[in-house]
């Protein structure tokens, strides 16, 4: 027990004798093997070391259209291998043209202050010592890095950096909450571990299938509402197969990329880095998105919208698909015409169409079960009010009263997330 704590604090650390990137290669069909690197604490110190990345006569030469800044942080219990990977990642990217349009500068800082911050697009935080102590350090300001990715910044956290941004590492401590859905299982292994990416992130890394990738301590993550999970663990390695490696969250204005292996580390996923950096400092996924969901993806979708709204005591901004955030209007939408599909075995595509929101929440009803044969009633209805006035209706008229627009996109969302476990819709739905 005495041993996992330690390993998990991140106190047994060995040494890193450098990274050179070879070709990515990770595809549906194969997996790829990751170098294995060690971390090495940096040395504690309370100055602003600022060594700015320059763009190369290759990206002038493009016209490289946007300059995204980074700030990594390289202060106490940051491990110093762990931050020169990320450089050598996002030098890998600027030479590269990892990315089209757009260059990475870089700054390291040994302490994070709303001053340091100042001018920066995303902060960096990378692996080390462990969460507990970077939640713990006099270095590192709370307030600070939650008014900086609140204001509409980003973050992306690696191992202790992830850990120390969740909501809650279970049975250790509660960290910064910059990744309020999102929360760690402590885990202690180290060396390569196999990762399943996601649709979500195919669209932000670019690749797909299973590759291996290094692993030091770092965090299994399960999410809730509007958070996304861009790579699973597909082996059970860690102990925790299945849960996600690397997410992506929303925190005010902001985004938050949290990873528990090393992709800086892994020479075989050298653009892995500078991709996720990109997409927590708002840029769009690498692959355009689709502008159609099918019935299970709109469910899918649904069981999000439910547990955000169970937890919360409201509507979620948006939910994240596919086709990208997904507003409540627009998603209501999607919800009725699902569940006219789901009801009539259609697997057409369902478009996603602009919807404005409604004009006013109102409406009373008692409490009671809502029928089958109604609930499709309602989907039609709704659906042609839609279509008739651009717009979601203020309520739904139903045998209980007149149900209230977010009433109705929470009952939806229960009929349709029925429908992703049970694969059929309900005989009723509850309200």
């Amino acid at each position: 027990m005495l041993v996992g704590l330690l390993f998990f604090l991140g106190l047994a650390l060995t040494l890193n004798t450098g990274i050179i990137f070879a070709a990515e290669n990770s595809t549906g069909n194969s997996s790829t093997t990751g170098s294995t690197y060690g971390l090495t604490s940096a040395a504690s110190n309370n100055t602003t070391s600022l060594a700015a990345g320059s763009s190369t006569d290759k990206q002038k030469a493009a016209g490289a259209a946007k300059t995204i800044k980074v700030l990594i942080y390289n202060g106490e219990y940051a491990s110093t291998n762990c931050v020169n990977g990320m450089k050598r990642a996002l030098d890998y990217a600027n030479t590269n043209n990892i990315i089209a349009n757009v260059v990475f500068s870089y700054a390291t800082s040994t302490r994070i202050t709303s001053t340091t911050l100042t001018g920066y697009d995303v902060l960096a935080m990378p692996g080390g010592s462990g969460g507990y102590y970077y939640l713990n350090s006099g270095s590192i300001s709370a307030s600070a890095i939650k008014n900086f990715v609140a204001s509409g910044k980003g973050y992306i956290g690696i191992c202790a950096g992830a850990y120390s941004a969740t909501a809650r590492t279970d049975g250790y401590y509660n960290g910064w909450g910059i990744a309020p859905h999102v929360y760690a299982k402590a885990v202690s292994y180290i060396g390569d571990t196999t990762i399943q990416i996601t649709s979500a992130g195919s669209q932000v890394l670019g690749t797909s299938g299973t590759t291996s990738i290094y692993h030091y301590n770092g965090a299994a993550m399960y999410v809730s509402g509007n958070a996304v999970t861009f790579a699973t663990y597909s082996d059970s390695k860690t102990g925790y197969k299945g849960y996600a490696a690397i997410v992506g969250d929303y925190y005010g204005n902001g985004r938050t990329v949290l990873c528990g292996p090393h992709p800086e580390l892994s020479s075989n996923v050298p653009t892995y880095v500078s991709k996720l950096i990109y997409w927590a400092a708002g840029g769009s996924s690498s692959s355009t998105p689709t502008t159609t969901l099918t019935v299970s993806q709109v469910a899918q979708a649904a069981s999000k919208v439910k547990a955000f709204f169970e937890t919360n005591k409201r509507l979620p901004n948006y939910v994240t698909t596919t086709a990208g955030q997904i507003s409540m209007p627009k998603f209501l939408n999607l919800m009725a015409t699902a569940t006219t599909q789901a009801n009539s075995g259609s697997t057409a595509a369902i478009k996603v169409t602009s919807v404005n929101g409604a004009s006013s929440w109102t409406g009373t009803y008692k409490n009671g079960n809502i029928q089958k044969s109604e609930i499709l009633s309602m989907a039609q209805r709704i659906k042609s009010f839609i279509t008739t006035n651009g717009r979601a209706p203020n309520y739904v008229s139903t045998s209980l009263g007149n149900i209230s627009y977010n009433s109705v996109i929470y009952m939806f969302s229960k009929i349709m997330a029925f429908y992703s476990t049970n694969k059929r819709l309900p005989n009723f739905v509850s309200m």
